[in-house]
């Protein structure tokens, strides 16, 4: 690979999980998220104008997916316990149909400064 192209958004969301450091918050509290995604390719895969792909398309299709975590607290969103670490392959599993070659889905907690990020194995 030669390139990685991110693109990411931030917004505030509300986990809902207690524990670690986030037991400062009160259930439900928001802390601010950012979703990065990462579309990576190669040098001959550039059009004749330099470009592979449409960031503002992918960043459409971000906040598409991403519209649901910031519109519900996690723990009543998602069927499963709503970890970054599961909620980043989530994130990755739904966008990666839409955006070819997605190399991984990061998410960051700005509000303690975590990361997590998910890349699958090819």
């Amino acid at each position: 690979m030669s390139f990685v192209v991110e693109v990411d958004r931030r917004f505030p969301v509300r986990q809902g999980l207690a524990g670690g450091a986030k037991a400062r918050l009160v259930p439900g509290a928001a802390i601010e998220l950012r979703v990065t995604v990462g579309v990576a390719f190669e040098d001959d895969q550039l059009d004749h104008l330099g470009r592979y792909f449409d960031t503002d398309a992918a960043a459409e299709q971000v906040d598409r997916v991403c519209a649901d975590l910031a519109g519900h607290v996690w723990t009543d969103l998602f069927d499963f316990r709503p970890t970054f670490e599961l909620v980043a392959r989530h994130l990755f599993e739904r966008l990666a149909p839409e955006i070819p070659q997605l190399a991984f889905v990061r998410l960051r907690d700005e509000t303690f400064g975590s990361r997590t990020c998910y890349r699958p194995r090819f």
